[in-house]
């Protein structure tokens, strides 16, 4: 059977199967999977022949019977190895260079979340050991002893609000990187029909 034939038989099986857009779109699939095996050195009688029957082909488009796969020799582009090697210093930089820099745009977004953190974790601290150790400021006077247990007092207080506010203030930044990554890969994904 040769392409023309096959490619008609298909079309008027298909016709009664599926919607006109979904004959167009397999007539087109398997009159390029034709020319492709046809170009890896089959005859057009055999690459028509190793796409089996039009009918079958129908039917299993219509979902009447299981899906098969069809093996396609894939050529290897041995110029395209080549070049992708050659060029590696090139490319290869090109990407680590936009690795890099969406990997800073992140840094900066969470540059505020993580100072918050920090002032919160080493201000809590801070203020844990200065109101323990404000008992032993008593040998140098009761106003010494107290004033360090009122520092202590407010530098805890103050770590605490800061690792509250740091607790708020990074749902807020999740969302802004959640909406950053989804402009960086909007688009991919998809399958366009």
């Amino acid at each position: 059977m040769d392409r023309i034939t096959f490619i008609n038989e298909l079309s008027q099986a298909l016709s009664y199967r599926v919607s006109p857009r979904e004959v167009h779109q397999l007539v087109e699939y398997y009159d390029e999977m034709i020319l492709d095996l046809m170009e890896d050195g089959l005859s057009e009688a055999e690459a028509v022949a190793k796409l089996g029957d039009p009918e079958v082909l129908a039917q299993e488009a219509a979902g009447e019977i299981p899906d098969f796969e069809v093996e396609v020799p894939k050529r290897f582009n041995w110029l395209f190895v080549l070049i992708a090697i050659l060029g590696f210093p090139l490319w290869g930089s090109l990407l680590l260079a936009a690795v890099l820099l969406i990997l800073s745009m992140y840094i900066v977004i969470w540059c505020v979340p993580f100072c918050t953190g920090v002032f919160g974790l080493s201000a809590t601290f801070a203020g844990l050991v200065s109101v323990v150790l404000s008992s032993f400021a008593l040998q140098d006077g009761l106003f010494v002893a107290i004033t360090q247990l009122g520092i202590g007092v407010l530098f805890f207080g103050l770590g605490i609000l800061s690792l509250v506010a740091t607790m708020k203030i990074s749902l807020y930044f999740v969302k802004i990187s959640r909406n950053v990554t989804r402009r960086l890969f909007r688009g991919r994904g998809r399958v366009h029909a």
